[in-house]
């Protein structure tokens, strides 16, 4: 677990790891308060602001300045409007937190996660942000979700190269050993990143209320992978038009990033695979540096502090990638799923 050494600042990183902590925080609060159902929004922000206040103290009172407590007023009125929107989404809706850093692994809430398939015995550790569940009509169901201050969506490309699985694979390591937290027969209703940002809306002149709100609901959306259920969805959003799930209704018909069960299922077993993959190439010894790029606008490489190790701009046949549509990506999926059995 060697990582770089880094300076005792608040920056973007940082920033980060404060909003998970503080978000975490308020809704085990309110959750053992009687839920966001019962606590007001008012409460639910104080509940916040005392959080906020701890963190500083225990992580930066050796960084107290001027330049600190300006970062951090500025912090917090970004946090005040993040956590004003996890309030109303949870409030209105019928999936509630039923799990905070949910882990995996050593020391964990949950076992390790066992990777099948691979000529080696191979075992993975992570942490959940939060786990919602709601009981449905005749089945409980239960979403993953995540926080993000970064631009983070889910990428089918990435999932198809195994390096976008973490979320997946959590969803499903709680259908098989999520018993202690959730109901045995629960359904995956699906993976979910919760925006935890706010983004500085640039208009020309002073804009109107509802200008910067249209803009703000932008910002708020959704992305993930849902179960292709109106029933699952109207309890994660009620209402005919979905503003913050991933997901539109064109002619009666839904539309976005959605799977039904029997995808759902396949795609376990894929993940599963190129897991197995994964694990097979360790195994063997492969160690080549092998970047990807998609275009442009996606290359890891550009922030990777170990460039100068892997000799990236050296690598001979490096992979290029096209952006993926959902309907390219399950067919890929079920070509693999029966190629392979």
């Amino acid at each position: 677990k060697a990582k770089e050494r880094k300076p005792a600042q608040v920056d973007p990183a940082e920033f980060g790891i404060f909003v998970h902590a503080v978000l975490e925080d308020t809704v085990r609060c309110v959750r053992r308060q009687g839920g966001f159902h019962a606590v007001s929004l008012e409460e639910t922000q104080c509940i916040a602001r005392e959080s906020a206040e701890r963190y500083r103290k225990e992580r930066f009172s050796a960084l107290e300045s001027a330049r600190v407590q300006t970062m951090m007023t500025r912090n917090q009125r970004e946090l005040t409007m993040i956590v004003e929107e996890l309030w109303r989404e949870l409030h209105e809706g019928q999936f509630q937190p039923v799990g905070e850093e949910v882990s995996f692994g050593e020391d964990g809430t949950l076992p390790w996660i066992q990777i099948p398939g691979a000529s080696m015995k191979a075992a993975l550790q992570g942490k959940i942000d939060r786990v919602d569940a709601w009981q449905g009509p005749g089945s409980p169901y239960f979403r993953v979700v995540d926080y993000k201050t970064g631009q983070k969506a889910l990428d089918l490309c990435d999932v198809t190269q195994g390096v976008g699985l973490q979320m997946l694979l959590y969803l499903f390591a709680l259908k098989k050993s999520g018993s202690s937290l959730l109901d045995e027969h629960s359904i995956p209703a699906g993976v979910q990143y919760f925006p935890a940002r706010v983004r500085y809306i640039s208009t020309d002149g002073v804009p109107e209320p509802e200008q910067i709100e249209k803009e703000r609901q932008k910002d708020w959306k959704r992305q993930g992978l849902l179960l292709n259920d109106r029933a699952v969805l109207d309890a994660m959003e009620p209402g005919e038009e979905k503003n913050r799930l991933p997901v539109k209704e064109k002619k009666g018909e839904l539309t976005g990033y959605l799977a039904d069960r029997q995808q759902m299922q396949l795609l376990e077993g894929y993940v599963m695979r190129v897991l197995g993959g994964l694990v097979e190439d360790i195994a063997s010894g492969n160690v080549q540096p092998n970047p990807y790029t998609r275009g442009s606008s996606h290359n890891a490489c550009r922030f990777c502090p170990y460039g100068q190790v892997c000799h990236s701009d050296s690598v001979e046949g490096r992979r290029n990638y096209k952006t993926m549509s959902a309907e390219q990506f399950w067919e890929q999926v079920e070509r693999k799923m029966t190629k392979n059995g």
